[in-house]
């Protein structure tokens, strides 16, 4: 189930980007760089794992999405799915960016043209945990004709207090 989600938003992902200045090679990857990062707090918390980074919380948390250009040609526009799993409801925002709920998570697009080592906007998005669980949030994004380059990050909520 998750991986057939997942196709099916990667091809969103694909439909909905902008145009590249450069043209992608077959099966090239975008030439960004994704960093998520955790706004910790009392009750939000990054713990490293065997596996990577796991966030861990205990109520409503925010987390932020950086994009940077990390190619050697301009980039016109970035597209980002956010995958989402169903025991989180997401609000997203950030300058310029324009974002609507999907299935699985969220599409967003920001039409803002990157030189190399220039970054996109960041996104800022809030979690508000609906139900107990462990997975994962990952975050795929492309420009232009690019297959998307894929972050993501384990998630736990911890209801143990």
């Amino acid at each position: 189930m998750i991986k057939a989600l997942l196709c099916a938003a990667v091809a969103g992902v694909v439909a909905f980007s902008g145009t590249s200045v450069a043209n992608a090679a077959e099966g090239e990857t975008a030439p960004i760089d994704i960093r998520m990062s955790l706004d910790t707090s009392a009750t939000t918390y990054e713990r490293v794992t065997e596996t990577g980074v796991r966030w861990v919380s205990r109520g409503p948390f925010d987390f932020s999405v950086q994009l940077r250009d990390v190619g050697d040609e301009n980039e016109q526009g970035a597209t980002v799915f956010l995958s989402v799993p169903e025991l989180l409801d997401v609000q997203s925002w950030g300058d310029g960016w324009s974002c609507e709920d999907t299935d699985g998570g969220i599409d967003c697009y920001h039409p803002d043209l990157v030189v190399p080592g220039e970054a996109w906007p960041v996104l800022y998005l809030r979690a508000f945990p609906v139900n107990y669980g462990n997975d994962t949030i990952d975050v795929y994004a492309t420009t232009g004709d690019y297959e998307p380059t894929h972050e993501g990050v384990e998630y736990y909520l911890d209801t143990s207090r």
